[in-house]
């Protein structure tokens, strides 16, 4: 009879798998929790102000102006664009207000979301020439 080696049975590799796995959540269980995201943070409500303190002035985003855009609309994929003469390119959030444009001069009427490039669409009608 063939002498076998311990080390390369089949029950030594299942049974070095189950200490691998089990390490692999021991170290999981030991990780630190995450610190709240700042974007958390800023869902949470704010304390009200102590009788007799002022509460800081926080700016209103709400309020942003709508303002006019002059380009071309492009599909850019599956969106549309604004290409302005400058150069700029702006995502519009109203596809199915655009679409009718692709390829016209444009004024767009709506509110600039800087962060994304994205208009908020108010209004669009064909430039005139």
């Amino acid at each position: 009879m063939r002498k076998r080696n311990p080390i390369l049975t089949i029950q030594g590799i299942l049974s070095l798998l189950a200490i691998s796995i089990m390490l692999g959540y021991a170290a999981h269980a030991f990780q630190p929790a995450p610190e709240p995201s700042a974007a958390l943070a800023a869902q949470e409500p704010t304390p009200a102000p102590a009788p007799g303190q002022v509460q800081p002035a926080q700016p209103d985003q709400s309020a942003a102006k709508s303002a006019v855009f002059m380009g071309t609309i492009v599909k850019d994929g599956s969106d549309y664009v604004l290409r302005a003469s400058s150069g700029d390119v702006y995502r519009l959030d109203t596809p199915a207000k655009v679409q009718r444009f692709e390829g016209k001069a444009v004024k767009v009427t709506g509110k600039l979301e800087e962060s994304a490039r994205l208009i908020h669409v108010d209004t669009i009608e064909e430039a005139s020439a």
